[in-house]
């Protein structure tokens, strides 16, 4: 019989874009846990100043300046987190960027900060989990994506395009790799209220749009991404691979339409 339990003692995660309000929660839990985090963002100020104020003893996380675009940057996060524990588990990529702006407008340098993060960011950051985790002879790979993977939203192109992308990078990298024992997955949440969505919530009309289309009636808060994570994380979903896994209320289940 297969292991059922979620045990993430001592399992050595990394995790991109740890400033991200979404990573929040997911954080706290694994540290709850007793995994051992390895936390990048580019503002390790800020990363530092809320780990301190969260109370996560640094005996068990490391912190990282890095900025995913720079190759450099991103094998120096591995290295430091296999310097600091030994090994690496899991990796999870919440880094991520948005620029909202209607298609015709978007510049060649806006197009590329959101791919050049989103999506290239992710491929080299998965690239470098991997070359250790092919050595250990197992490993997780968890990739952030969206619902946008899967529906259209105006006034995003580059963002849905990354984030499709990255649903793309996961089945690939998942076929790639199964054989040396890496699994990877995406976690797409839907409509969640962070700062990066702060304009879309604060338009009335707009706000009153997307909730009609989720049939459990609420945006995503950063708690709904905990289960999910700590599973993904896990022994237990070791036949998982390739998968994309929606926390979105609903909403692509409704096939998008308002619910009456």
């Amino acid at each position: 019989m297969g292991n059922t339990a979620i045990d993430l003692s001592q399992k050595v995660i990394v995790i991109t874009g740890a400033n991200a309000q979404l990573a929040s929660d997911v954080v706290i839990a694994l540290y709850q846990e007793d995994a051992r985090l390895v936390l990048s963002s580019r503002n390790l100020e800020k990363l530092n100043a809320w780990i301190a104020k969260c109370g996560l003893e640094s005996d068990r996380v490391l912190t990282v300046k890095t900025d995913v675009t720079n190759i450099d940057d991103v094998k120096d996060l591995m290295k430091k987190c296999m310097d600091r524990f030994g090994r690496l588990d899991v990796l999870i990529t919440f880094a991520g960027v948005q620029v909202r702006k209607p298609a015709i407008d978007m510049s060649v340098e806006e197009w590329q900060y959101v791919l050049d993060v989103n999506l290239t960011g992710t491929f080299f950051a998965a690239q470098s989990a991997a070359e250790y985790m092919h050595k250990q002879g197992k490993g997780k790979i968890i990739l952030v994506s969206s619902l946008t993977a899967e529906i259209g939203l105006p006034n995003m192109a580059a963002y849905v395009a990354s984030r499709g992308g990255i649903k793309q990078l996961a089945k690939g990298l998942a076929v790639e790799w199964a054989g040396e024992g890496i699994t990877v997955n995406c976690i797409g949440p839907g409509r969640f209220h962070t700062r990066m969505t702060d304009d879309i919530f604060l338009n009335e009309q707009t706000r009153k749009s997307f909730l009609a289309c989720i049939p459990m009636g609420r945006p995503g808060v950063p708690s709904d991404l905990v289960g999910i994570s700590l599973f993904l994380c896990s022994d237990s979903s070791d036949y998982f691979t390739g998968q994309s896994f929606y926390p979105d209320g609903g909403w692509l289940a409704s096939g998008g339409s308002a619910i009456s």
